[in-house]
């Protein structure tokens, strides 16, 4: 009787990695905050208070990437709240202040995200739209590899699309209160 269950033992085990690999597994996962490393951003000089506002409205899970029997899900609000939070907190290091009521408000969605298997490595690219409380609207792209999990290609490929949106001479402006001169009628 033991003897029996133990020969079957191994064809048990081939059917259970037969069906997993065929129905696979599915994985959900919303990016934790990586900092900014320093000298990825200028100087900020921002003396008024600044309101940050999640505009992705999408509150579904969304396929990022698969690959053999798995699926990686996102939920892109969640993935903006991160985007927000690290902004956040990049601007209490930079003595900026955030509040809910401001007048400079900067409204971020991030609209895509995508996870790439490639050679010793995975890629993770998604982006960022941010939009000025005075109209200015541009699209970041967050692109970041890890040889090490598709954790760390998520978490860097926003802090990568902040960094980038921090980078903008229009949002700069905007955040520091400078306005373009304006044209004088001849």
């Amino acid at each position: 009787m033991i003897k029996s269950a133990i020969l079957r033992l191994p064809g048990f085990i081939i059917i259970i990695i037969f069906v997993t690999a065929i129905f696979g597994c599915t994985h959900y996962y919303t990016p934790k905050q990586y900092p900014l490393k320093p000298g990825m951003v200028e100087k900020l000089r921002v003396n008024q208070p600044v309101t940050i506002v999640n505009d992705q409205p999408d509150t579904e899970n969304k396929i990022i990437g698969g690959q053999g029997g798995h699926k990686w899900l996102g939920n892109l609000n969640q993935w903006t709240d991160t985007a927000i939070r690290l902004l956040k907190n990049e601007f209490e290091k930079r003595d900026i202040t955030v509040t809910e009521n401001s007048p400079k408000v900067l409204y971020l969605k991030i609209n895509d995200a995508n996870f790439y298997w490639g050679f010793f490595q995975i890629r993770c690219i998604l982006y960022l739209t941010a939009r000025t409380g005075d109209g200015y609207k541009n699209e970041f792209e967050g692109n970041n590899a890890s040889g090490a999990t598709i954790y760390r290609a998520a978490d860097g490929a926003v802090t990568r699309a902040v960094a980038a949106m921090l980078n903008d001479h229009k949002i700069r402006e905007y955040l520091e209160g400078i306005s373009e001169p304006a044209c004088e009628k001849k």
